[in-house]
């Protein structure tokens, strides 16, 4: 008997973080939201000095969080135009790292400032603490 409870504590345990990921709140949302908006200042400027490196970092965590983002608004249901623009920072994001690649900062800081105006625009109908 022990075994067996032992065993449904492991597997439940195991399966928190599946479910963690897939209960989003809106503090969970308001948090990827600041770091995002966070983000997006510092690759602005990473860009302009030309590390590339550390802008690589910043625009692969915003379309991680754009991403996770994404999926909030998939599950909140009511919501198809925060999903294409959590979609499309997500995409913004991902562009970032290839233009850097080839050298090309002007492209890697037009991304990057397309996410920040993106921001803006989500967040007078998606900001959840205001």
């Amino acid at each position: 008997m022990r075994r067996l409870s032992c065993a449904a504590i492991a597997g439940v345990l195991a399966a928190l973080p599946a479910w963690r990921a897939s209960a989003a709140s809106a503090f969970d949302f308001d948090v990827w939201m600041r770091a995002v908006d966070k983000r997006s200042v510092s690759v602005q400027q990473r860009i302009e000095a030309h590390d590339a490196a550390a802008a690589n970092d910043d625009a692969r965590e915003i379309e991680r969080l754009y991403g996770l983002m994404e999926t909030y608004f998939q599950r909140d249901g009511n919501a198809a135009d925060a999903v294409a623009l959590s979609h499309d920072g997500k995409v913004l994001a991902a562009a970032i790292p290839v233009a850097l690649q080839s050298q090309d900062y002007a492209a890697a800081s037009s991304a990057a400032r397309a996410i920040a105006h993106a921001c803006n625009d989500c967040h007078d109908s998606y900001k959840p603490f205001k």
